[in-house]
């Protein structure tokens, strides 16, 4: 009953503060930050329950490490070994010593300064996955490498939590190659066990039409799976990341996933409401110029070193910049890590009160950083091109909204034709090598209308509406029907419905994905330029074959060597086919249709 008014307080203060913090971070995590740090005993005291403090923060250290796990791809991870190795293993092993040595030359510990150092080298997972979410970027290249980075990060977090107990300095028992064989063995008699067991129980129950005890029996899985790690004492959070791997492995995953969704920003947040309320601001008050010197450097630091890392990968000094930014901060995994640290008299109290502090200051500064980088350094940065670009604006009308998939086909094909083309998408930031081929390419948001005029539609004769989103797709369609009613508008649909919607604006020219669609549009937007309909057909046929080829020679490339190491993203496998693609003008078509002629008649003597 004591502990009962204490939670209906953090209740209504988190329900308080969390809105109001998300519109400034656009993240609930540092909502629940401010509101834990805001009731804690170094501002309002008003929650001063050591016991509930400390049941939070062990249910929100279980949750966050069962979402990491839930959320993690290992048959992805090992796929994409060698790129991920390349890139985020690399910015880890650069950032890791850099920041193990700071730690030295001002602590004069190594165990406690390879503890900080390893600590402070992890970004915050749930701060990035949210940020990118509202950014709607956790599907564009950005998200992907961020996601990937986070994911190794999060294993070698499971490793080094591991790794606590055969520190020589640490209160545990626990320690020596028996240890490890646990671990193993136990990893092993898991994975195995979901395969013969926790799979088929699955099973019987969609057999039995008993899908409402899914819930139950995911639970049981995850507290047995904690159990059996209590039993051979090993951390119950690597039994929690485990229990969240072995779900994610089922068929089932996206029922599990529909239930426990709406309840993961809740638990994840009791973790970092749990951080607030243990947060000191004492350390501030005594060395305030000391921590925020800190919080500068560790993020000036690892911006820095993942900018590099990211540049001599991709090449793209924007993305690289982005990257950065993004993942330059500390956040959950360094507050767990610490934590442990505590735990087991690897840290003192003070340290980690300090520690606490660089890692949350860190984490403020990610959205103003973001937002100046974004919204101000880019764009001057690419002022110059951009001006350049709109000299050339006449001299491309063929405008392409939408370079997915569907896009990409249309867009090669009229490469080929050697016709010129502006594209506009906010998802491929790195498609704008095609600009060396003559296009035009911009990294912009196709829904508001001066990205379209800056692209030229003013100018444009033919559009091509390849948009995967059908609710954008539909909206934009509008506007061009209702502003620019001589224009033709080539759209793609994603399905009948679609075409539907599409065709009630009076729109005929519709074509449904995928492939051949998007080269039937293409033969008809030929056309469109002035070309014959069978010398457009003609020369989509011929494109088709010499597709088909470049096809034939990605399935031996594959067969060689690692296909994800040939084409490490969408962009690059799209860049190699720009590259090979073969410019069809006049001359060669005569050509090819006379060496088929040839080809075909008897030979004859003169």
């Amino acid at each position: 009953m004591s502990l009962l008014l204490p939670i209906i307080v953090l209740l209504i203060a988190t329900l308080i503060f969390v809105p109001l913090t998300k519109r400034y971070a656009s993240s609930t995590v540092l909502g629940y930050l401010i509101a834990g740090l805001l009731l804690s005993t170094s501002v309002l005291g008003l929650i001063e329950e050591p016991l509930l403090i400390e049941q939070l923060l062990s249910l929100g250290m279980m949750s966050v490490m069962f979402f990491l796990g839930f959320s993690f791809r290992p048959v992805q991870l090992w796929l994409e070994r060698k790129r991920i190795l390349r890139n985020s293993g690399l910015q880890l092993i650069i950032i890791t010593p850099i920041l193990i040595a700071i730690c030295f030359l001002l602590f004069k510990k190594l165990l406690t300064s390879i503890i900080l150092g390893c600590a402070f080298a992890f970004s915050a997972v749930a701060l990035v996955q949210q940020f990118l979410q509202q950014k709607q970027q956790l599907n564009a290249h950005l998200g992907q490498m961020s996601l990937a980075t986070l994911q190794f990060q999060a294993l070698f977090a499971v490793i080094l939590i591991a790794m606590f107990p055969l520190l020589e300095d640490t209160a545990s028992t626990r320690h020596g190659v028996a240890y490890f064989a646990a671990i193993i063995a136990t990893i092993s008699g898991l994975f195995l066990s979901s395969r013969y067991l926790v799979r088929p129980a699955f099973r019987f129950l969609a057999h039995k039409n008993s899908i409402h005890l899914i819930p139950l029996l995911s639970l049981l899985v995850v507290l047995s799976v904690i159990l059996i790690m209590d039993i051979l004492n090993i951390h119950s959070l690597i039994g929690a990341f485990l229990a969240g791997v072995l779900l994610a492995e089922t068929e089932f995953k996206a029922e599990i996933e529909r239930i426990i969704l709406p309840f993961k920003d809740a638990l994840i947040g009791l973790f970092f409401l749990a951080i607030g309320l243990g947060i000191s601001l004492e350390p501030l008050s005594q060395t305030s110029l000391f921590i925020v010197t800190c919080i500068l450097a560790l993020v000036l630091i690892k911006a820095i070193v993942i900018a590099a890392v990211s540049y001599y990968q991709q090449r793209d000094t924007k993305l690289s910049m982005l990257v950065a930014i993004t993942l330059a901060q500390s956040g959950e995994l360094s507050f767990i890590l610490l934590k442990l640290a505590e735990n087991e008299s690897l840290l003192t109290t003070p340290l980690l009160q300090s520690s606490l502090l660089v890692i949350f200051g860190s984490m403020l500064l990610t959205p103003p950083l973001y937002w100046l980088l974004n919204s101000k350094i880019l764009p001057r940065f690419h002022q110059n091109n951009m001006a350049t670009n709109e000299i050339d604006i006449p001299q491309h009308p063929i405008v392409i909204v939408g370079f997915g998939r569907f896009g990409q086909v249309v867009a090669r094909a009229l490469h080929a034709q050697g016709k010129q083309f502006s594209v506009i998408d906010s998802n491929q930031p790195n498609a704008d090598f095609i600009e060396q081929y003559g296009h035009r390419f911009m990294d912009a948001d196709v829904t508001q209308v001066e990205n379209l005029r800056a692209a030229g539609i003013e100018y444009c004769t033919l559009l091509i509406l390849a948009i995967d989103d059908v609710e954008d797709s539909m909206n934009l369609a509008r506007h061009l029907r209702l502003n620019y009613p001589d224009l033709t508008i080539f759209i793609r649909a994603r399905d009948r419905h679609h075409a539907h919607l599409i065709n009630s604006l009076g729109i005929p020219n519709i074509w449904r994905e995928t492939y051949a669609s998007s080269l039937n549009m293409a033969m008809q937007a030929l056309v469109k330029t002035g070309i014959s309909s069978d010398e457009a057909q003609a020369q989509i046929e011929l494109f088709k074959q010499e597709d088909e080829q470049l096809l034939m020679q990605q399935h031996y490339l594959s067969q060689e060597q690692d296909i994800v190491e040939s084409y490490p993203s969408a962009i690059a496998e799209l860049q190699y086919l720009f590259e090979n693609t073969k410019t069809f003008s006049p001359n060669r078509m005569k050509h090819e249709q006379n060496t088929q002629t040839d080809a075909n008649s008897p030979n004859q003597t003169s």
